[in-house]
């Protein structure tokens, strides 16, 4: 873009600023830029006549102090007289001589000529002179204008070079380059206007400085290509039995910062595993990894499995049969066997999505809004089992979204219990609390959670809580957040709990993962009885209040549902 050019660059008259400056006392300082000072007594002409005076004169003259006497300014090919005064008693030859006279010439009597663009200092010394001017000399025409092209537009990626050039055009309508100096920004620039792009990404300026005053600016934008700068394969060590499963997710880094995952390519050196990362382990005991990798790419990373021959993970069912399992790969909740969804197939929240699945192509989803510091967030699946059961076993597969995390709640609030699932005999709020078994969220110090077991007795009567502190859902803990996870669950009453003979063999277990995560077959859980009247269970709930609430709207899928009438052989 053009810059503001002053008006003209044209003669003046010569203007006198005296500068005092202190002089060595030597005859060799005559071409020095700043000369002894006279007392402004007579103008003294460089006749010869006073020469013969020069040699008696020198033993008597003081040079220790001397005067710039003046800044003269011409343009090319233009002249002026200088002139110096000496005091009335000052006899003999002035000598006139220019430090540059390729700028500037002087003849004898004084008159100084601009020859080029630049500057020169043009002394008069002699008999009690000592004299200088400073002359400036600049282009003969008015500059119009000053550009340097290409101004914009111009985009490099790191260590691309982009040539830049400048053109000045002048009153008489000729182009000349007059000296010009670059500089840059983001990167480098030759000083014949070479830029080179340095590695950081951003829009950057070329700026072009002429010798005459003008000056004009360029915008380079520097682009650098994303580079992607690690690959995480999630979790990193897993333990399983032979023939289990295990999901695997995978986390990118880019150097942009973004986390967008590329595509990833799966493998195991032991086992299978899928193109979704969901592994199955040999039926061979032993220390496998589990590789991701970038497909288009060398970065890769890598987990570590261990599978045992046997151990506490439940094999596949085999036992009681299963009376109902949905995949909700039509699309919509099924009903089946007398087993019912408490919600409609348009609800909302939950709803069928094609989102995500385990296997298939559509699972539930489950979304808590994000809530403020204080508030409650909700989503629940109802479902009510078609039969009262005093022997119960099911399990599913939940996603636990990447960014979950427990909050803290406020005073007089509801607290940090976040609901998980729920079973109990009739209607919820009537005489569910006659038997009802239920597993919540409790928040742990570092915003993580475990599991809190609850049963009743009777109406509104706690009997528990207890609560199982283990960790349970967080980055070191068996259920983890950006996975698909299992959960199996069995229940079993007690056989008899009253007088005169008791048998406290009630049974509650737990498995996340495959790994077993709670066990109880005492305590308050053998109040259950199949001999009391309501302690069976019949109707359920899958999620629930949060009430502790999100900051962010946090989804979870279920997916894979299987209930059974017994122990299915876990």
């Amino acid at each position: 873009m053009p810059a503001e050019l002053p008006n003209a660059y044209g003669p003046v008259e010569a203007q006198v600023h005296p500068l005092s400056t202190r002089w060595p006392k030597s005859a060799a300082v005559l071409a020095v830029l700043a000369l002894g000072a006279c007392a402004p007594d007579q103008t003294v002409s460089t006749s010869p006549d006073i020469q013969d005076f020069a040699s008696a004169a020198r033993n008597t003259i003081d040079y220790s102090s001397v005067t710039l006497s003046g800044e003269v300014s011409l343009k090319v090919g233009t002249s002026t007289k200088l002139s110096v005064r000496t005091s009335s008693r000052s006899r003999g030859s002035i000598k006139w001589q220019s430090s540059n006279p390729s700028a500037a010439t002087v003849n004898s009597q004084g008159n100084v000529t601009g020859q080029a663009v630049g500057s020169a200092y043009v002394t008069a010394s002699g008999f009690a002179v000592n004299e200088t001017y400073l002359v400036s000399v600049t282009p003969a025409y008015t500059l119009t204008s000053f550009t340097v092209s290409p101004t914009t537009g111009t985009a490099l990626a790191p260590g691309q070079t982009r040539q830049f050039s400048t053109q000045q055009l002048w009153s008489d309508g000729q182009t000349r380059n007059f000296g010009v100096t670059y500089t840059a920004t983001g990167g480098s620039i030759s000083s014949s206007g070479l830029f080179t792009a340095g590695s950081v990404a951003g829009s950057f300026m070329v700026i072009a400085n002429c010798l005459c005053g003008a000056l004009d600016t360029a915008f380079v934008t520097v682009e650098v290509p994303a580079q992607l700068t690690k690959i995480t394969v999630s979790p990193k060590t897993v333990s399983l039995n032979a023939g289990a499963t295990q999901q695997f997710g995978a986390t990118a880094n880019w150097s942009t910062g973004a986390t967008t995952l590329p595509p990833i390519t799966w493998s195991a050196t032991g086992g299978s595993i899928s193109t979704s990362g969901l592994y199955t382990a040999p039926t061979t005991a032993g220390t496998y990894r589990v590789i991701v990798a970038h497909s288009g790419g060398t970065l890769r990373d890598t987990a570590t499995v261990t599978v045992a021959s046997s151990g506490t993970t439940p094999p596949p069912p085999t036992g009681a049969a299963m009376f109902f399992s949905d995949d909700f790969d039509n699309g919509k909740r099924n009903h089946a066997n007398g087993f019912r969804w408490g919600g409609a197939d348009d609800q909302s929240n939950p709803r069928i999505s094609n989102e995500m699945s385990f296997n298939g192509t559509h699972a539930m989803r489950f979304e808590y809004r994000a809530s403020p510091f204080g508030g409650q967030a909700w989503t629940e699946e109802r479902f009510d089992m078609g039969r009262y059961v005093s022997e119960l076993a099911f399990e599913y597969m939940i996603f636990v979204p990447a960014n979950y995390k427990h909050r803290d709640a406020p005073a007089n609030s509801a607290g940090t219990n976040n609901k998980f699932f729920s079973i109990w005999r009739d209607v919820y709020g009537g005489d569910k609390g006659t038997w009802e078994i239920s597993v919540g969220w409790v928040r742990t110090s570092d915003f993580e959670s475990y599991a809190a077991f609850h049963t009743t007795a009777s109406t509104n009567n706690w009997i528990g809580p207890f609560a199982y502190k283990d960790k349970f859902i967080g980055p070191n803990t068996l259920m983890k957040p950006g996975q698909w996870n299992r959960i199996r669950f069995y229940v079993k009453a007690a056989t008899y709990r009253g007088a005169p003979i008791a048998k406290a063999d009630g049974i509650m277990k737990m498995w996340i993962n495959d790994s077993l995560y709670f066990s109880t077959n005492t305590g308050d859980f053998n109040n259950f009885d199949p001999n009391v009247v309501g302690t069976t269970l019949k109707n359920g709930y899958l999620l629930g209040y949060a009430n502790s609430g999100f900051d962010e709207t946090t989804v979870f899928f279920i997916d894979a549902i299987k209930f059974y009438t017994g122990n299915p052989g876990w």
